[in-house]
């Protein structure tokens, strides 16, 4: 009898939770290399995010991005390479919320640190593609809408931008992505 009043006052407490403390995001989109030397170099992008809300304004995120396949095909008399590259961004963060519309319409602004992977399968060929990595950081901005009562299932868009830079490089990058989120 000890255990069942503190277990049912615990249960109770879950659900008088305003707002949902967890959220997964699935997105994809566009991404687009900054820079003059870098005209038309853009690819697709996907996303897989996760935050965590210890106060109802306030979301601590940490997610995977990648580019995939951004660098240029390279053509000559009697070459075409095509490389098999592709950037991996690891960012984390925290971002700050404004519910609107009794909480069912959300706007967020945040940014943080960033390690970011270039890769590719093909290096080697002689055309300066090398594999590296950097750290740097991101900014955010999102709006997004709850496509459910229970406010669990959520779509948005959103921008963001890195900033990375290693030995060698200084990249910069824009992405727009489509989000679907699942909150918990």
């Amino acid at each position: 009898m000890r255990l069942v009043i503190p277990f049912i006052l615990l249960a109770c407490s879950v659900q008088a939770q305003s707002f949902s403390r967890n959220r997964l995001t699935f997105s994809g989109g566009w991404a687009d290399q900054i820079g003059p030397s870098y005209e038309g170099e853009s690819a697709t992008s996907i996303r897989l995010t996760y935050g965590y809300r210890p106060y109802n304004h306030v979301e601590f995120e940490v997610g995977v991005q990648t580019a995939l396949h951004p660098g240029p095909e390279i053509r000559g008399a009697s070459y075409d390479f095509k490389p098999d590259d592709r950037y991996i961004w690891i960012p984390f963060g925290v971002r700050f919320i404004v519910p609107i519309a009794e909480d069912r319409f959300e706007l967020s602004t945040g940014g943080g640190g960033l390690y970011q992977r270039y890769s590719i399968s093909n290096s080697g060929s002689g055309f300066g593609f090398d594999p590296y990595h950097a750290w740097g950081g991101y900014l955010v901005e999102s709006a997004s809408v709850a496509l459910d009562h229970g406010r669990h299932f959520w779509l948005g868009a959103t921008p963001r931008f890195f900033i990375a830079n290693g030995a060698f490089h200084r990249d910069r990058w824009s992405t727009i992505t489509a989000e679907f989120s699942v909150r918990f």
